[in-house]
């Protein structure tokens, strides 16, 4: 608790930052269709956050090597709160996709600077309560801005500014923190070829974990608004979607660490699958009934990209996890600025509806492929298996975070383990 209450300056900022953010993204689904905006259109715009998101994941952490957490924290928030103003100022296309690319690489950025900063500034034994923190912090803070989409009307200027004024808000604790600034290292990625040969299951899984994550930040708002739901129930819908997310990533990974992690992958995928089917038939009954499906399908889907990443890390050496998951995180970056624009054509060309069967075959894909190599390829044995570790994608920087991933990475480099090799052609095991 002590290690919590130290940096609860940097929480409280990211927290705040994020109510912010999370109510922009549902806010600006809703207002574009209210200004006539189709399926296709806001789902260019939605994907371009997403983007902007893999850029800054690339660039700021040289951006802070030069000038400093505090300094990039300050311009990013900043930067971001006057995208997100300009928003409902000029209500464009072309406007609303040069805010959403800048907030996309704010907010990841921002992402970049706390969590190097929490890694630095906590102790190995507290260390587990922080990453647990940090991630709850994170999901809350996106659920708790869907709630504050009934705050105001959505066809006027006070939800922009809302959110404005949180962006701006949430960089005061950080400015005013007593906790030092760290030196942010770099993390290499693994070239997409080589991770492919180390995790076929693993890289499908984080491209398709991104199209359906994608699609759901990006376009849930709109499916909502388009069957019929006002704003208290499209608040509701994304809201108990990310609830759903939040319950059960525990759970699930404490089962992946018993058995074999592509079958759990693959009842994961499957379920979200089924979820989806639920959700769409639930709401030709009533549409009332999308949000119970909306939970379902969040309790499962949200595990998708965290599994992927632990099935991928079975198969590296300790000392290459942080590079893998930085490659995966990019890699599901790439995927989610890929799926709200898929998405929002299939809507503007179906109707509504194919949002949900569109989050269906999103996650029986990888359900598929995954089956697929569980019948050619051995699995790992429970014992081997590296530890499960919850993830929102937020920066490749997070994993840092997590105690059991520093002491093992310190004792690989400190020992000189002969076995602890990088991967290549000779040393690779393909059992996924």
């Amino acid at each position: 608790m002590q290690a919590i209450i130290a940096i609860a300056t940097l929480l409280v900022g990211i927290a705040i930052i994020l109510i912010g953010n999370g109510l922009l993204g549902t806010l600006l689904g809703v207002r574009g269709g209210l200004e006539g905006f189709s399926s296709a259109m806001l789902g260019l715009i939605m994907g371009v956050y997403f983007a902007g998101y893999v850029a800054g994941t690339l660039v700021v952490p040289g951006m802070i090597r030069q000038v400093g957490h505090i300094r990039i924290f300050t311009a990013l928030a900043s930067i971001a709160s006057i995208a997100t103003l300009t928003h409902g100022l000029v209500v464009h296309p072309v406007s609303w996709m040069l805010g959403r690319a800048v907030t996309g690489f704010c907010i990841v950025g921002m992402y970049i600077a706390i969590e190097s900063w929490l890694n630095s500034k906590t102790a190995n034994d507290s260390r587990g309560h922080v990453f647990s923190a940090y991630m709850t912090t994170t999901l809350l803070g996106l659920g708790l801005g869907q709630v504050l989409l009934l705050a105001g009307d959505v066809d006027t200027l006070f939800l922009f500014a809302l959110a404005s004024v949180l962006l701006s808000l949430g960089l005061v604790p950080v400015a005013l923190t007593r906790v030092r600034e760290p030196v942010i290292e770099d993390v290499e990625r693994l070239g997409l070829r080589k991770l492919y040969e180390v995790s076929p299951s693993g890289v499908i899984g984080s491209l398709f974990a991104g199209l359906g994550t994608g699609a759901l930040w990006g376009l849930g708002p709109v499916f909502a608004s388009g069957i019929g739901l006002g704003t208290r129930g499209i608040a509701g819908f994304m809201g108990l979607t990310i609830l759903g997310g939040i319950l059960m990533m525990w759970p699930v990974g404490k089962l992946s660490d018993r058995f074999d992690r592509r079958l759990v992958l693959m009842w994961v995928c499957l379920s979200s699958t089924l979820a989806a089917i639920a959700a769409l038939w639930l709401t030709r009954i009533d549409t009332g009934w999308v949000l119970l499906g909306g939970f379902l399908y969040g309790a499962v889907s949200f595990s998708v990209f965290s599994l992927a990443v632990a099935h991928t890390n079975d198969h590296v050496d300790y000392a290459q996890m942080l590079e893998t998951t930085a490659s995966l995180q990019l890699l599901w970056g790439s995927g989610a600025v890929v799926g709200p624009i898929l998405a929002g054509f299939f809507m503007q060309w179906i109707g509504p509806m194919a949002f949900l069967p569109f989050l269906a075959v999103a996650a029986l894909i990888p359900a598929i492929f995954t089956r697929y190599r569980m019948i050619v390829s051995e699995p790992v044995a429970a014992a081997e298996q590296s530890d499960y570790i919850p993830q929102f994608a937020t920066s490749p920087v997070a994993l840092e975070m997590y105690p059991e991933q520093v002491e093992e990475i310190e004792e690989t480099v400190q020992d000189g383990d002969d076995e602890a090799t990088p991967v290549s052609e000779d040393s690779t095991t393909d059992r996924s």
